[in-house]
């Protein structure tokens, strides 16, 4: 672990305790993925003692590339239809997204879970939105594993409607729409870099194995934008539909 684990932490600590931005150059940037996860765990144990996430956010550009993955707290999850206050937020970035329930835990094991094992433990994929944020004053120019290490940008997940006969669902045909105040801003038919996003789940399984609690049931696992990142002011009211699915939607109180 690189020693700069102990004051990547504080920085983000202090960020999120104090309200503020920081920039994270010239800081020392985390060496590897390890020591942004690192990080992450000690901002996570800082800023919710005695608690685990009640979801996870994974994503990746392709299946040739190793995804990144970031814990949610409990406190940061919320239910359809949201409304969530904008003030504290540094921007606010908005993701639709194709999330996962699971029925049934997932605990550390010397075989890897296999996607048919992880599928059938599956109760539910729903619509979600995410809610991005940063502590980062320069998160754009600034290195991908600070951005790791600042929970991959999550603020929070609104968590919509489902289906629990997901499986019918031929996901590389699935549509998928982004209002804003009441106007389509975006769509996109068959986007998702996985094809079928309960692909990511065998590499999220064997990574939080490693990181020492599993899977548990219960828990909510997003996949991934499908509409990009928007970002939107406060009062805006944004939902995300996936038609034949679901759909989410969040007002962001000014």
């Amino acid at each position: 672990m690189s020693s700069s684990t102990d004051t990547i932490a504080a920085l983000l600590v202090d960020a999120h305790t104090r309200g503020i931005q920081f920039q994270a150059t010239p800081a020392p940037a985390p060496a590897t993925a390890k020591d942004a996860y690192a990080a992450q765990d000690r901002v996570f144990a800082a800023l919710y003692p005695g608690q685990r996430g009640g979801a996870w956010k994974v994503g990746g550009a392709s299946p040739d590339v190793e995804p990144t993955a970031a814990p949610i707290p409990s406190a940061g999850l919320h239910p359809s239809p949201a409304h969530v206050p904008a003030k504290g937020f540094h921007m606010i970035g908005i993701e639709s997204e194709i999330a996962f329930r699971l029925g049934r835990d997932l605990p550390p094991r010397a075989a890897p879970y296999t996607e048919d094992e992880i599928a059938a433990g599956v109760t539910e994929a729903l619509v979600t939105i995410e809610l991005c944020d940063t502590r980062l004053s320069n998160w754009k120019d600034t290195s991908a594993l600070w951005r790791l290490a600042d929970f991959q940008l999550n603020a929070a997940l609104v968590i919509g409607s489902g289906r629990q006969d997901w499986r019918a669902i031929d996901f590389t045909k699935q549509r998928a729409e982004l209002w804003i105040d009441g106007a389509l801003n975006k769509e996109a038919t068959g986007v998702h870099p996985y094809g079928n996003p309960i692909r990511l789940l065998p590499w999220l399984a064997a990574h939080c194995a490693a990181r020492g609690g599993g899977l548990h049931a219960g828990d909510i696992i997003t996949t991934g934008t499908w509409t990009g990142m928007e970002f939107v002011a406060p009062g805006a009211e944004v939902r995300a539909c996936f038609p034949g699915i679901g759909e989410a939607s969040v007002t962001l109180v000014k």
